[in-house]
């Protein structure tokens, strides 16, 4: 196999290997940004060990200046590891500079759900007409789980009498029950095609995941909420596990996670919860 000529030739290489391998259309544009923000510090096709390295070691975070997180430092690296890995076994490299890159030691995640009280003061910070868009990305979010990608690209035909049909991540198809909230909440909204197109017309027909985590962001800003858009699911999350009696299967099967070690973050408990259990004997 002849050496890509540039980057740009690399990526649609990897693009049709990362199609025929049945990835989704999010995972290939998270892998190619990742490849093209590379690019910006050190020419990828040409990169050593050393380059990758230094380059993991400064990522910071484009819009605080800050070193990014280390989830996120760990994504930049797999993604690196798996475009080198590609071009290594494509015969597009004789070598694999990724091979051996530091690893992250990431802390086990903690949710940080809101309560049902921050939930109801964020839909009132959503009660006027012109919030009424993202009134339905909160109630999505709280009451059916979706992640901001997942709302984005909701429609009416994802509606089957009380069950709704979601694309999540990887592309895979789930079902879920149909909360009363957005039951209701589905009967004010086109019964088919998308809920929230975009202005964009053809090039985006739906709204993007960052308009929808931006809005939800706002929401919570002047709802006076600390916290993050996914802090909704964890609230679906930490309620479904408590009404199903701590039942991990079902929270498992209702937050759609592939491994059950992921569901167990939210048998965590507060401390106030402690203290409440302990003062309360």
């Amino acid at each position: 196999m002849t050496p890509p000529r540039d980057i740009n030739e690399a990526l649609r290489g990897w693009r049709l290997h990362s199609l025929a391998a049945g990835h989704s259309a999010r995972t290939i544009t998270s892998r190619e940004y990742t490849l093209r923000r590379l690019a910006q510090d050190v020419d990828p096709l040409t990169a050593t060990h050393d380059d990758l390295v230094e380059w993991l070691a400064g990522l910071t975070d484009h819009r605080t200046g800050k070193p990014v997180t280390k989830s996120s430092r760990a994504t930049y690296r797999a993604q690196v590891r798996a475009f080198y890995a590609w071009m290594h076994a494509s015969g597009r490299r004789e070598d694999d500079p990724a091979a051996g890159l530091p690893q992250n030691r990431i802390p086990r995640a903690h949710p940080r759900p809101l309560s049902r009280q921050e939930v109801d003061r964020l839909l009132d910070a959503c009660s006027s007409s012109r919030a009424a868009q993202t009134r339905a990305y909160v109630l999505l979010a709280c009451y059916e789980g979706l992640r901001v990608h997942e709302i984005a690209k909701v429609r009416g035909e994802d509606f089957h009498g009380d069950v709704l049909r979601v694309q999540g991540k990887g592309g895979l198809d789930a079902t879920l029950p149909v909360h009363p909230k957005v039951a209701e909440l589905a009967a004010t909204m086109p019964q088919r095609g998308w809920w929230f197109p975009s202005p964009l017309g053809a090039k985006l027909p739906h709204v993007h995941r960052v308009s929808v985590g931006q809005a939800i962001t706002r929401a919570l800003d002047r709802a006076g909420i600390p916290g993050t858009p996914h802090a909704c699911r964890h609230f679906y999350g930490t309620q479904v596990l408590a009404k199903s009696g701590g039942n991990l299967r079902v929270t498992q099967r209702a937050m759609r996670h592939a491994d059950i070690r992921t569901t167990t973050i939210y048998t965590l408990v507060a401390d106030e919860d402690v203290q409440h259990a302990v003062t309360s004997i």
